[in-house]
């Protein structure tokens, strides 16, 4: 077996500033559990509510510029916690571009994400990635190619895993006559209860919080556990 990338951590949606309060406390939980040697975030890092396409909730007392500053003054913690991170684009992270483009305005115009966010140097963002685990299988990482990952896996002939679909938490597995592969749906690390999220308050299928673990090519999924209260439970599955 190869020596990089023999435990990867998945990070799914966490929508900063709109993430669960004990989001970063599990996150740390798992990297001291596990530590991964590679971290990989699905997209979605911040939410840009306050710049979207659909309609804000008139209570949510944000301008595009206090969101990003609460934004970035989340990220500084994430960014102790995994000063290297490599990271997906995705429909809520890249809300500034899409926004240009509707006006016509290149993307060269903004800011990069990195200076945007004010990200260290270990942070790289990228359309989306192939990464080969330490078993030697290629992993195909993308914020949300498809809400069944398990065609996404197929149709790439990789093992899969993919964000954006909140309430889906799952590992599916398939195989050809030669080969064994996998797709992952992450769930998210948000707070469902923030009205950011007040448009899925009357969906049926609610929000799954937890991540990913891949060790030696294998998928694992840590949910986040709950109390009563909304608070994780301190405790790692």
């Amino acid at each position: 077996m190869a020596k990089k990338n023999k435990c990867i951590l998945v990070i799914p949606d966490l929508h900063i500033p709109f993430h669960h309060k004990d989001a970063f406390k599990f996150l740390e939980a798992v990297r001291d559990k596990y530590s991964p040697d590679r971290v990989i975030n699905l997209g979605d890092e911040i939410d840009n509510h306050s710049i979207s396409f659909h309609d804000s909730d008139p209570d949510l007392m944000f301008s595009p510029s206090q969101e990003l500053e609460k934004a970035i003054w989340y990220l500084k913690d994430l960014y102790e916690l995994f000063p290297k991170m490599d990271l997906v684009e995705s429909n809520h992270g890249s809300l500034h571009y899409r926004r240009g483009k509707a006006h016509g305005i290149p993307r060269h115009f903004f800011k990069s994400y990195k200076e945007l966010l004010e990200a260290p140097k270990g942070w790289n963002w990228t359309f989306d990635l192939v990464v080969t685990a330490s078993d030697g299988a290629d992993i195909y990482f993308h914020h949300g190619l498809s809400k069944n990952a398990l065609k996404a896996s197929q149709n790439k002939s990789m093992n899969h895993c993919c964000g954006h679909f909140h309430s889906e938490f799952g590992i599916k597995f398939w195989a050809n006559s030669r080969q064994l592969f996998w797709a992952m749906n992450t769930g998210c690390l948000i707070d469902d209860t923030a009205l950011a999220f007040e448009y899925g308050k009357n969906n049926l299928a609610k929000s799954i919080l937890g991540c990913g673990i891949i060790i030696d090519g294998i998928p694992k999924l840590i949910p986040m556990v709950l109390k009563k209260n909304g608070r994780w439970d301190g405790k790692l599955l």
